[in-house]
């Protein structure tokens, strides 16, 4: 896993309004506890619906972070 700030290199889609939400919902180390939910055999729409956050986002996240998702 890449251990990069989601406010580095922003991707155009993640706002700062879109950072600080993630940060709300994912805690102090949210590469960690997406890795923590893919780990759990969730999928990102599961993972979405969980956070209540948009699937594409947790798509992107797992991305950026390099955490392989599961089919």
């Amino acid at each position: 896993m890449k251990h990069r700030s989601i406010f580095e290199n922003r991707s155009p889609a993640l706002t700062m309004k879109d950072a600080y939400r993630i940060l709300e919902v994912l805690g102090p180390m949210p590469a960690e506890a997406l890795a923590a939910m893919v780990d759990y055999g969730l999928s990102d729409h599961e993972i979405g619906r969980y956070y209540d956050l948009p699937h594409d986002m947790i798509t992107i996240l797992r991305d950026y972070w390099g955490i392989a998702g599961n089919p």
